[in-house]
């Protein structure tokens, strides 16, 4: 395939890069047939995550011309996609070790999508029903080897809130987490949540939002 000319980021792939830092990674490897360095994507997930995986197939074709398949690890309920990018590195090496393109960076719209491909892949919503609060809160935190620090300053300055790093010795991870609030909800249903595939999470954050419309004042 000839190099993508002009090749501009759009909503699909600011999604596609968000599922590709949390659940995705690219390595290389020395292949002993033709002696020549591989590089590749992998992206492995469990059963719920398959409508992720599908929309991550989908937005290779689309955006990259690459046909990939999902398929089931043997013996095990996890599936993955996994392909060469070799003619493909010219782009992903600037994405490589979970780079925030500068077009997410500066762009609102374009980095709630890619936080909505960050949260399928390993976010997680949590309600939080206080005794001493009116409403209830909805944490959001996204589980990492390390604290997200681009992210978490990305999310302070377009959706307006704290962002916190909390340490999870027991399972040697660090959650990025957030609240959303009257300050973000907007801009969180119209931009995070409308680019989001996983039924289960998208239910969990609707669920929050009728508490949130049916307690408003």
């Amino acid at each position: 395939m000839n190099k993508l000319d002009n090749f501009k980021i759009n909503n699909n792939v600011a999604y596609f890069l968000g599922v590709l830092h949390s659940d995705g990674c690219i390595y290389t490897f020395n292949n002993k047939v033709t002696n020549r360095k591989q590089i590749r994507i992998n992206l492995g997930v469990g059963k719920r995550s398959i409508p992720m995986s599908k929309k991550f197939a989908q937005i290779f074709l689309s955006s990259f011309g690459r046909t990939v398949n999902i398929r089931k690890v043997p013996n095990k309920e996890s599936y993955v996609i996994q392909t060469s990018i070799n003619r493909l590195w010219y782009l992903f090496k600037n994405w490589n070790n979970e780079k925030i393109p500068i077009e997410i960076q500066k762009n609102k719209i374009l980095f709630c999508t890619y936080l909505a491909g960050l949260i399928d892949g390993d976010g997680h919503i949590k309600i939080k029903n206080n005794i001493d609060r009116i409403l209830p809160q909805c944490r959001v935190r996204i589980s990492s080897s390390h604290p997200l620090i681009p992210v978490g300053n990305l999310i302070k300055k377009y959706l307006n809130c704290a962002v916190h790093y909390y340490y999870v010795k027991t399972e040697n991870s660090v959650d990025t987490c957030f609240y959303v609030s009257k300050k973000n909800i907007y801009d969180v249903k119209k931009y995070v949540i409308a680019n989001m595939v996983l039924p289960h999470k998208i239910d969990r954050f609707n669920e929050y939002l009728k508490k949130y419309e049916s307690g408003r004042i």
